[in-house]
């Protein structure tokens, strides 16, 4: 069902709507933002999602997500090489979704009451799919990228810059131990397991043993998913 005046809406907000974006990552610190490298990507991440919610609201079909992730999986790349945790591509959806929201309560009011549940509804729904198809790919991107992820890493110079914020835990957190969840902040930032085991003080055979504690509670195979899996939607 087309929702045309939702959309004509939410098409003429996208532009405050990058705005009120770019702002709220920069409020947080965000490299995304404060880096001018990252941030043409991160706009245009951004406007491609909101610009697939405005397509559904039409009644058509986003287009294929095959470019999509394509473009995002090269995002993940450019992201790892700047040293950008995986974990501040997740903020930022969270981010942007609430850097939607005055626009898109302003777009559902444009439709009939009886439609303004299901425009939204439709509208979330498409954000979700839409985001999450791009976090993957981002993130098959960036492990592509960055060996250093993986668990036999030896280089001491491959950590990346430290995440400004902690990043926000899901759920699937609860079950962590206050060691396990300090370990796992620190692979979100890239850090290798001797960086983690010499910033915490313990053996790099301790972290080893957190980690597969953290693959294990979080029914993870790989930093990545267990990244995504603590910090992502749920």
């Amino acid at each position: 069902m087309p929702y045309p005046a939702a959309a004509q809406f939410l098409r003429t907000a996208i532009p405050d709507i990058i705005r009120a974006y770019q702002s709220a990552l920069r409020a947080v610190r965000s490299p995304l933002a404060t880096r001018k490298e990252a941030w043409p990507k991160c706009r245009d991440q951004a406007q491609a999602i909101v610009e697939d919610c405005v397509i559904a609201l039409t009644g058509k079909q986003p287009p294929a997500p095959a470019e999509a992730r394509r473009y995002s999986h090269l995002v993940g790349v450019d992201r790892a090489t700047q040293g950008i945790a995986v974990a501040e591509s997740v903020r930022a959806v969270d981010i942007l979704w609430s850097a939607m929201q005055p626009a898109v309560r302003s777009a559902v009011q444009c439709e009939a009451a009886a439609r303004r549940t299901a425009a939204l509804l439709l509208i979330s729904t498409v954000f979700r799919a839409s985001s999450g198809s791009r976090l993957y790919a981002g993130a098959v991107g960036y492990g592509d990228a960055a060996p250093r992820l993986s668990e036999d890493v030896a280089d001491e110079n491959a950590g990346a810059e430290a995440a400004s914020e902690t990043p926000v835990e899901s759920p699937a957190c609860a079950g962590l131990s206050q060691r396990e969840k300090q370990v796992l902040e620190r692979v979100a930032r890239a850090m290798t397991n001797s960086q983690i085991a010499r910033d915490l003080g313990i053996e790099t055979a301790t972290v080893k043993r957190h980690l597969n504690n953290i693959y294990a509670k979080l029914q993870a195979d790989s930093r990545i998913d267990a990244i995504n899996k603590a910090y992502g939607r749920r």
